[in-house]
C-alpha cells in the first residue's frame, strides 16, 4: 500500500525532480522532513539500488523510517542513520584496511571522555604538577579545553604532525597524545574518531569508497545546516568527484550545533561550489497553525515567525476539578475528535495514531491511563529505551547504588554514587564502607536496603515496601515523587519476574535496559509521551495535560530559579509546537498525594497571560 501525502507545487517540484544535486532552503515548519521522504520514496520508484539518507540525530532517522514504512523490504532499500552510525558501518565492514581487528569500543558520553582525560594528565608527568596546583574550577576549565581541542582535531582531520601549528600549547599536545594511547590500549575510540577513521579508510581505500559510490543510486541529508567539516569531507570521499545525485535540506537559520564544529556554510557555500545544485526555496509553514503558534507566542514572544502560516488550527485551554475530571475531559475530547472524522487543517481521517498527550513528568499520566482503559482507548508510551529514568534524588542515589553492588568495578557509577553522597572517596570502598560515611540517616537507610537485597531478588518487594512505607520527607512534591519512582520500579519487577523462572537482580538490571520490563510495549493508539522524549518530532493533535504550578514548572526548578526556570519555560514552549494543528491545554485545580492528601494547585506562571 502506497500512502497518499498531499503536497504543495513547491514540494512536487523538489520531490520529482530530475536526478542531479538539489539543495533545499527550507524554513521552519515548511515541511522540509516531508519533501526529504517523498523525495526518497520518488526515488526508489526509478531503481532497485540502496538510497543513503543521512541525519543528525537517532529521531530524526526514526522519523524517516517511519514515514517509509509502507514501503515493502524498505530496510533493504535505504540505509537511514546519523553521520556517526554510517561511519561504524563502514569500520565494521572494512576496518581491517586500516588495522581494525574487530569494531572497538566507542565512548560516546562526554564524562567518560572527561576521566580519559583525567587519565591522560595522570600520565604526562611533565604537566601533572602543574595541573596539580590549580583549584577544582580552572581544572575542570582545562579538562573541557582539552576535550575540546581533541575533538577540533579530529572535526577538521589535523594531522598528527600538524598538531603544533593550531595551538601555542605544548602541553595539550602531549596531552592529546597520551589520550589517544589510552584509547588504543583498551581498544577504544570516541565519536569523533567515528568520523576520522572513515574518512581515512575512504580516501586510502578508493575502491571502498566506489563500493559505496555504486551501491547507492542517491545520498539524501537532512538538516544540513548542521554539517561539520568531517562530515562534509566525509560526503566528498564518498562521492569521489563522480557521484552528484544529493540531496540537502536545510535552514541556514536554524543551526544548533556551532559548539560542535558546525557551520551552515558547508551547505549554503561550500555544496552550492562544488556540486552547483538546484536552489529551491520553501517558505510556507505547515509545521504548526496559527493557533498554536499564536499560543506559543505568549509563552516565549517572538520565538516564532507566524505570517506564513497556511492553517488556522485550534487552541484551548480548561482548568478541571482534579485529575480524575482532567483524565476524562481529555477522553471525552479524544471521543469527540475521532467521531468527527475529517478536519479541514487535518491530512487524512482523524485517527488515534495522530494523538498526542504530554506531560512535564511520566507520573502525571497515572489517572489518565486509568480513564483510557476504562473507556477502550488504545494507547502506548513513547519510551526513551534504557533502564528507568528516576525522577527523584532519591532513587537516583538508589539506581547508582544497585549499579554499584552488581558490579563494583564500576568505577565511573561508583564516583557519581560518591558525589550524590557528598562523600570523599577513601580508597576502594565497597558499599558497606560507604555506609559509615553517609551522616543523613534517609540516604544511609536507602544504602543499607540495598545492601540487603537478595541477589535473586525475592525480598525486593518486601525491602521495598517497608522502605516507602517508613519514608520521612517534609517536602511533599519530592515525596510524591519518591512514590511514584517506588512504584514503577516494582512495576518493573513484576514484569520481569512473571515472565523468567530463574531471577536475578543483575538479569533484572539488563532486562529494564533492553526494554523487556514496561507494561505496554505496543505502537499503536493514542501516544502518551513527556515533553522531553517528544522533543523534534511533532503530532496534529497535542494535549498538555497537568500544567499546574510546581508540577510544570517542575518543583525543583521553582525553588532553583535562574537557569533552570529558563529551561521549564523552553520545554513549555516545546510542548505547545510539538502540535502541527489542534492544541489542547489543561490542569488540575487539586492533586491527590499517594498517601491520601488533597494538595490545591493553581495555573503554571507560565500561562497566567492566557487567562
Amino acid at each position: 500500500m502506497t500512502t497518499t501525502i498531499e503536497l504543495s507545487e513547491k514540494q512536487k517540484k523538489i520531490v520529482y525532480s530530475e536526478n542531479g544535486p538539489i539543495y533545499v532552503k527550507a524554513s521552519a515548519g515548511s515541511g522540509k522532513t516531508r519533501v526529504l521522504t517523498e523525495r526518497i520514496r520518488h526515488l526508489l520508484t526509478k531503481t532497485n539500488k540502496k538510497v543513503l539518507a543521512l541525519t543528525f540525530t537517532n529521531k530524526a532517522g526514526e522519523e524517516i523510517r517511519e514515514r517509509l514504512d509502507d514501503i515493502s523490504e524498505i530496510e533493504k532499500r535505504i540505509f537511514v542513520g546519523t553521520f556517526h552510525s554510517f561511519c561504524q558501518t563502514i569500520l565494521e565492514n572494512h576496518g581491517n584496511l586500516i588495522g581494525l581487528a574487530k569494531m572497538p569500543h566507542i565512548f560516546e558520553d562526554e564524562t567518560d571522555r572527561l576521566e580519559l582525560v583525567g587519565q591522560a594528565i595522570k600520565q604526562t608527568p611533565s604537566y601533572a604538577g602543574k595541573y596539580r596546583t590549580q583549584n577544582e574550577k580552572e581544572g575542570k576549565k582545562y579538562r573541557y579545553r582539552v576535550l575540546n581541542f581533541i575533538s577540533e582535531v579530529k572535526r577538521k582531520l589535523i594531522a598528527d604532525s600538524e598538531l603544533e601549528k593550531h595551538t601555542d600549547d605544548e602541553d595539550i599536545v602531549l596531552l592529546y597524545q597520551n589520550y589517544q594511547d589510552i584509547l588504543h590500549t583498551q581498544n577504544a575510540i570516541d565519536f569523533d574518531d567515528l568520523l576520522l577513521l572513515a574518512y581515512s579508510l575512504l580516501v586510502n581505500y578508493p575502491k571502498t569508497a566506489a563500493l559505496y559510490n555504486r551501491s547507492f543510486y542517491a545520498i539524501c541529508i537532512d538538516e544540513a545546516q548542521d554539517l561539520n567539516n568531517a562530515q562534509y569531507q566525509l560526503l566528498l570521499s564518498l562521492t569521489n568527484d563522480e557521484f552528484a545525485n544529493i540531496m540537502m535540506v536545510g535552514d541556514p537559520n536554524q543551526s544548533i550545533y556551532h559548539f560542535n564544529g558546525s557551520s551552515p556554510d558547508y551547505m549554503d557555500k561550500q555544496f552550492v561550489s562544488d556540486f552547483q545544485p538546484i536552489i529551491v526555496e520553501l517558505n510556507e509553514n505547515y509545521r504548526s497553525s496559527k493557533a498554536v503558534l499564536t499560543s506559543a507566542e505568549k509563552v516565549v514572544p517572538e520565538a516564532e515567525y507566524i505570517a506564513e502560516t497556511v492553517k488556522e488550527g485550534v487552541f484551548e485551554m480548561n482548568g478541571l476539578i482534579d485529575e480524575e475530571i482532567e483524565s476524562q475531559w481529555v477522553v471525552d475530547k479524544i471521543k469527540e475528535l475521532i467521531a468527527l472524522k475529517k478536519h479541514k487543517d487535518i491530512e487524512g481521517e482523524i485517527a488515534f495514531e495522530k494523538i498526542v498527550v504530554l506531560a512535564r513528568n511520566k507520573y502525571i499520566f497515572k489517572q489518565l491511563e486509568i480513564t483510557l482503559k476504562e473507556n477502550g482507548l488504545p494507547f502506548y508510551y513513547k519510551m526513551t529505551p534504557g533502564a528507568i529514568q528516576f525522577e527523584s534524588d532519591l532513587m537516583k542515589i538508589f539506581d547508582l547504588a544497585l549499579r554499584v553492588r552488581l558490579n563494583p568495578q564500576d568505577r565511573l557509577h561508583k564516583q557519581r554514587l560518591f558525589a550524590r553522597l557528598k562523600i570523599e572517596k577513601t580508597g576502594n570502598m565497597n558499599l558497606d564502607n560507604v555506609i559509615l560515611h553517609i551522616s543523613d540517616d534517609l540516604n544511609k537507610n536507602l544504602i543499607i536496603l540495598v545492601t540487603k537485597l537478595s541477589d535473586d531478588g525475592s525480598n525486593l518487594i518486601q525491602k521495598i515496601e517497608k522502605f516507602k512505607d517508613n519514608l520521612s520527607i517534609e517536602d511533599e512534591n519530592e515525596k510524591y515523587m519518591v512514590f511514584n519512582d517506588i512504584e514503577e520500579l516494582l512495576i518493573h519487577w513484576r514484569n520481569y519476574a512473571k515472565n523468567t523462572d530463574s531471577k536475578s537482580l543483575h538479569q533484572f538490571k539488563n532486562a529494564m535496559a533492553l526494554g523487556k520490563t514496561h507494561p505496554l510495549t505496543q505502537h499503536s493508539g493514542i501516544t502518551l509521551s513527556t515533553v522531553h522524549t517528544m522533543k523534534g518530532q511533532e503530532s496534529d493533535i497535542v494535549f498538555v495535560i497537568g500544567v499546574d504550578d510546581e508540577t510544570f514548572p517542575d518543583y525543583r526548578a521553582v525553588r532553583s530559579g535562574g537557569i533552570e526556570m529558563t529551561q521549564e519555560k523552553n520545554n513549555m514552549y516545546v510542548a505547545f509546537t510539538r502540535a502541527k494543528r489542534f492544541l489542547y491545554v489543561t490542569w488540575p485545580k487539586k492533586r491527590i498525594m499517594p498517601w491520601g492528601d488533597y494538595k490545591n494547585r493553581r495555573i503554571s506562571r507560565f500561562l497566567k497571560s492566557f487567562q
